[in-house]
């Protein structure tokens, strides 16, 4: 595929705040998707029999550009996995975040190391290892650790709040967007504590500990992701006795 060099930068008008850059931004990936559905509508209607309705002439041709661009506004709309929200995730990671004083911070540079989201007991590492419920050998994503029902659950590092909600398997979640590709997954929850666009600092909790999903009992599902390739989190966290973890 040819690389036809989107930069963020090319689409986002000037403006001091960081939260308006990534409405912009939203906008702007929104009206390229229907930009761009229109001409793949109006290029399949060129390969199809003409309408009955106006039997030819400009009446037609206006009709049905009107049609088409309303669908293509429709379908510019339709969902977590439009070309719209892609583009989105793909671009936002040129942008700077913004703390909660309105400052803009660049998360490749947060400061000091990630800390645990708890103290725990870690239960499974990440990796091959047989599933709980099925005996079969499986992939582990992530690391488990296991702690008492209700313990907060907290960021790793700063970041935005990419996705709060309940998934199969998974459970409650709470997804962070850290910058430069990275994202923190934390699974299982009894509660969820934050909303999808908070920002939330390094520390801050964004869940209670839980057993929600497919789970056996009270305990933290965390995932490190780039550019959606899983990482190890211990690799990643460092140490775990600085984190107050030990092995089951």
């Amino acid at each position: 595929m040819t690389n036809i060099g989107i930069k963020s930068s090319d689409y986002i008008p000037s403006g001091n705040s960081t939260e308006y850059k990534h409405q912009e931004l939203k906008k702007a990936c929104r009206e390229f998707e229907s930009v761009f559905t229109y001409q793949i509508l109006k290029s399949m209607r060129s390969t199809i029999e003409k309408s009955d309705l106006f039997h030819g002439g400009q009446g037609e041709e206006i009709y049905e550009s009107l049609l088409d661009q309303e669908l293509a506004k429709k379908m510019a709309r339709s969902g977590e996995n439009s070309l719209a929200n892609m583009l989105y995730r793909q671009l936002s990671r040129q942008l700077p975040y913004e703390d909660g004083n309105g400052k803009d911070i660049d998360n490749a540079g947060q400061s000091g190391p990630p800390r645990w989201p708890l103290k725990a007991v870690l239960s499974s590492g990440f990796g091959w290892r047989k599933d709980p419920f099925t005996g079969e050998n499986r992939f582990h994503k992530g690391i488990d650790l296991a702690a008492g029902e209700g313990t907060p659950v907290r960021a790793v590092l700063s970041g935005r709040v990419l996705v709060s909600d309940r998934q199969e398997g998974y459970g409650n979640r709470v997804v962070l967007d850290h910058g430069q590709g990275f994202f923190t997954i934390y699974a299982h929850n009894r509660d969820n504590l934050v909303k999808a666009g908070d920002w939330v600092e390094k520390g801050s909790p964004v869940a209670l500990v839980g057993s929600s999903g497919r789970s056996t009992g009270p305990h933290l599902h965390f995932e490190v992701k780039r550019d959606g390739r899983s990482l190890d989190p211990l690799k990643f966290l460092g140490n775990p006795a600085v984190g107050g973890v030990h092995n089951l």
